[in-house]
């Protein structure tokens, strides 16, 4: 992909003309993607394209005034594209497969292809498109299934108003939404960049494809790991541990991890970390300390970088506020 726009904020590009239209698409791709000037309608030819980078994700809206036809290269060494009609409808071929996309037939389309497709668009047609880079998801994929995969393939199209895909489409209509009418999501960065984690994480745990059931179905192992884990929690409670991180000292696939933990200790590697800290704090808030130490300094010292969440964190473990638990020392 092309350079992500700078804070991953939502910009705007219009052309009127084939030329510098092809230039656009492929600045924003990263790869030469040719509006066809045959096979378009060249004097009436208008298009908009809106787009955001969001971490891992690139999100574009694409809107054409007039018939246009679109050819691009194989896709899947550099994206994962998904897409599907906003308005009007579009066809992609590629050799053997011809894929519609109408506006509201409840379906999501792939462009995951190794071969060289085509996009047929109809007149006063708009779409988006999803595009997560290949990298990215082999990364997050291997990690969680601790060995190495394959590319990925996907069916050319699937049904997401309701069963597994559901929540994938509803994170994509949420950026879309977003990507028309921004209300400033975008435009801040950590926002952006978690909401493409998510894209991410969700379209691997819920798209049809070949690894999609060993995702769902994670191997059992015994307790080592799970003490491995548990070990280095005591021993650093306020070091900033991610889940990935500790998938990694555990030595085993963060999904495996996940269900081993919950099965041991009853409660997620998250709230067994933070009910960890909690106790720390709660320790340190009842015990003597000296001039002048703040309930905050003591949150901090916990890994508690928010002190208003560390607070209502505090109340619903111990029934009082940690400043009124400091005062009554």
């Amino acid at each position: 992909m092309a350079d992500p726009p700078t804070g991953g904020c939502t910009t705007t590009l219009r052309s009127r003309n084939v030329d510098d239209a092809r230039a656009q698409l492929t600045d924003f791709y990263g790869f030469p993607v040719v509006a066809d000037p045959e096979l378009s309608d060249v004097e009436n030819f208008d298009m908009t394209m809106r787009y955001a980078q969001l971490g891992p994700v690139a999100f574009n809206t694409l809107a054409f005034g007039s018939t246009v036809v679109l050819h691009g290269p194989a896709l899947i060494s550099i994206i994962y594209p998904f897409y599907a009609a906003m308005a009007g409808t579009l066809i992609t071929t590629r050799p053997g497969t011809e894929t519609p996309s109408s506006a509201g037939d409840g379906r999501l389309a792939s462009a995951a292809s190794a071969r060289p497709q085509t996009t047929h668009c109809g007149p006063a047609s708009e779409f988006f498109q999803a595009s997560f880079a290949t990298a990215a998801v082999t990364a997050e994929l291997e990690e969680e299934l601790g060995h190495g995969v394959t590319p990925l393939t996907f069916p050319t199209s699937f049904g997401v108003t309701s069963g597994r895909a559901r929540p994938f489409m509803a994170l994509l209509d949420l950026v879309t939404s977003e990507i028309v009418e921004p209300t400033g999501l975008l435009d801040r960065p950590a926002a952006a960049d978690r909401l493409g984690a998510t894209l991410l994480t969700t379209m691997l745990h819920t798209t049809p494809h070949q690894y999609a059931e060993e995702l769902a179905t994670p191997g059992r192992t015994g307790p080592a790991p799970v003490l491995t884990v548990t070990d280095a929690i005591h021993a650093d409670p306020a070091h900033p541990f991610t889940a990935r991180e500790l998938a990694r000292i555990s030595g085993i696939p963060l999904r495996t991890l996940q269900s081993a933990f919950l099965g041991h200790h009853g409660v997620s590697m998250t709230v067994y970390l933070r009910n960890v800290r909690l106790a720390g704090a709660h320790q340190d808030l009842r015990s003597d300390q000296p001039p002048g130490t703040t309930v905050a300094a003591i949150a901090a010292r916990w890994g508690f970088t928010h002190l208003s969440r560390f607070a209502v964190y505090y109340r619903d473990r111990y029934g009082v506020l940690p400043s009124a638990e400091r005062r009554e020392r």
